[in-house]
């Protein structure tokens, strides 16, 4: 499915809705007569811009509310990945605040144009109206802040990838900076990932696919590329780590788990090992979902690194890749045996 964020557009702040209703507003015009009495127009006058504006405004809050999904009604994976980018609490609040003001606003027209018929001179209808924009920028602006949080968590949740759960997930794993967003680029037809010498490069989850050709037809598997993990306590991973955690828990059908056997990543090799067996016990056991195990920056490691690796996670020759993500070197061997493993599968 996409992403149920996707249509979650620019939310204005209050000005901008308030100039957007009365510019409408001032511009619209009440069908009367030209002979009819001024009083009669300036009370259809007045009603119309009454009406334009607290309406517009109306119909354009409800389009923020809309825009944003049910989010208890969303599968596992888009509902806890939400609840990691976002206070889903304070998010909840917020709509809730601005569907409350809609009865408000409908009230002040109906109060205003009750005003506006029982009128005697033609200036007291402008300043009904006047009266009810005031009364609207008042309701309007004490809901800044809550139109502005709004317009500053979308990015976050419209970045969520989409997933399509007809297709098998590969998502790959590892440390920060072990080259897993290189594998991915290299691998997928994502060529647009964000690839920096440094760790926490990557800060979300990133969706590229793979072609694969089946005997009558085509199809597509799925590479997701993860933010780092650290070996830590569940409860002291981050946002950005908590994400890798739930794709591997609910989308994932195999796992790439990428180790860096050098000190190119900053960070030792028995820290990624444990992390390595962590998955391993809590993912792939409890769901039986494959692991396959690639030995990157080949160009950078020495013999003793590799056999030490090796000899750590009980591994013999043919076990894992070796590869070196950058330039792509016997990647082209892993896209290979992707794409026969899945083009065996109906």
């Amino acid at each position: 499915m996409k992403n149920p964020f996707s249509e979650f557009y620019h939310v204005p702040n209050s000005k901008e809705l308030l100039d957007i209703a009365f510019k409408k507003s001032m511009k619209s015009s009440a069908q009367v007569s030209k002979n009819a009495p001024i009083l009669i127009k300036a009370k259809k006058k007045e009603s119309k811009r009454i009406q334009v504006a607290i309406e517009e405004l109306i119909d354009r809050i409800l389009k923020i509310i809309k825009m944003v999904p049910i989010i208890d009604d969303l599968p596992d994976f888009y509902r806890e990945l939400a609840s990691i980018l976002v206070d889903i609490d304070e998010l909840k609040l917020t709509l809730g605040k601005l569907n409350g003001i809609l009865p408000v606003l409908s009230k002040i027209e109906r109060e205003h144009l009750s005003r506006l018929n029982r009128i005697e001179a033609p200036k007291e209808g402008d300043q009904l109206r006047r009266s009810a924009f005031g009364r609207v920028s008042s309701i309007i602006n004490k809901q800044n802040k809550n139109l502005e949080y709004l317009n500053q968590i979308r990015g976050n949740l419209k970045e969520i990838p989409a997933i399509d759960y007809t297709l098998p997930c590969i998502v790959v794993a590892g440390y920060p900076n072990v080259g897993k967003s290189s594998i991915v680029k290299n691998i997928s037809t994502n060529k647009k990932i964000e690839i920096k010498e440094y760790p926490f490069t990557t800060k979300k989850l990133n969706m590229g696919h793979l072609e694969i050709e089946r005997r009558f037809h085509k199809t597509k598997i799925q590479c997701l590329d993860t933010p780092g993990i650290l070996d830590r306590p569940m409860a002291k991973r981050n946002k950005i780590e908590l994400q890798a955690i739930l794709a591997l828990r609910l989308i994932s059908d195999l796992i790439l788990f990428v180790f860096d056997p050098t000190p190119a990543s900053g960070y030792d090799v028995d820290s990624q090992i444990e992390l390595f067996n962590e998955i391993k016990e809590n993912f792939s056991k409890e769901r039986k979902i494959e692991i396959i195990i690639i030995f990157n920056k080949i160009d950078l490691a020495k013999e003793s690194e590799i056999a030490y690796l090796k000899e750590k996670l009980n591994l013999i020759d043919g076990q894992f890749y070796l590869t070196n993500a950058l330039s792509g070197e016997n990647l082209d061997k892993l896209i290979s045996d992707l794409k026969e493993r899945y083009a065996e599968k109906k």
